[in-house]
């Protein structure tokens, strides 16, 4: 039930933890979006807690989210279980990570009293999907061994971006260190360190840094005419 894409926290954490609760749910008429949507309540709950700020507040916030991160497998495990795999189901499931990761750098932002900080990162995020958008809409899918280990909206982003000259493995390390399951695990531990500002400047960070690399491959996209570079694998 594990898809490629899975980074290391999924594959090692979260996935043996969803296959047992989704072999639980398989037992009753549990539709895969119904699952979805039901479980948004939880970066909602996660946010409330955020905007307190103390301590206490932002370490439930952040496992909350872990949890969150959890469940959220289980919708893709249950489609492809009852074979009910569907694009509005994909998208569905992406506008509610992309809306919780929005909530938690907001929420935090204003438990923090830094508020600038967590609409400048929401403002980051907002962006560079958007970017990916187009990147996935407009542009030609780069071919490269390892596409299997990436979403489909960062196919071409990663053959028009100029990344692959720094080589595969680079680049697949690269994304692994920065998926969202990874950093979900990080930030629950940077708020149990008592680190929770941490949380914000490194997302403000990784998204920044998304959205230059996301602007760089449709710039160069249009000055390319939609002809991907690639990197073959060595002979």
């Amino acid at each position: 039930m594990s898809k490629p894409q899975d980074g290391f926290v999924s594959r090692f954490l979260n996935r043996p933890i969803s296959r047992r609760i989704t072999a639980f749910l398989l037992k009753f008429p549990i539709r895969p979006n119904g699952w979805t949507v039901s479980i948004f309540v939880l970066p909602l709950i996660a946010g409330a807690f955020l905007v307190r700020g103390d301590y206490v507040s932002v370490v439930i916030g952040a496992a909350i989210f872990q949890v969150f991160s959890i469940l959220d497998g289980c919708d893709g495990e249950i489609a492809r279980a009852k074979n009910l795999e569907s694009k509005f189901g994909e998208r569905l499931d992406y506008f509610c990570d992309f809306a919780a990761s929005l909530v938690y750098v907001l929420a935090l932002g204003l438990g923090l009293h830094r508020s600038s900080e967590g609409i400048v990162c929401a403002v980051l995020i907002t962006a560079n999907e958007l970017f990916l958008r187009v990147n996935r809409s407009k542009m030609a899918v780069a071919s490269s061994p390892l596409n299997d280990s990436f979403y489909a909206r960062h196919h071409a982003m990663i053959g028009h971006s100029g990344l692959l000259k720094l080589g595969e493995r680079s680049v697949w390390w690269l994304f692994q260190l920065t998926k969202r399951d990874m950093a979900i695990l990080v930030f629950l531990m940077l708020a149990l360190l008592d680190l929770a500002d941490w949380i914000l400047n490194l997302w403000t960070m990784v998204a920044g840094a998304s959205l230059l690399v996301s602007a760089i491959a449709v710039v160069k996209a249009i000055n390319d005419g939609g002809n991907v570079v690639t990197r073959e694998p060595p002979p």
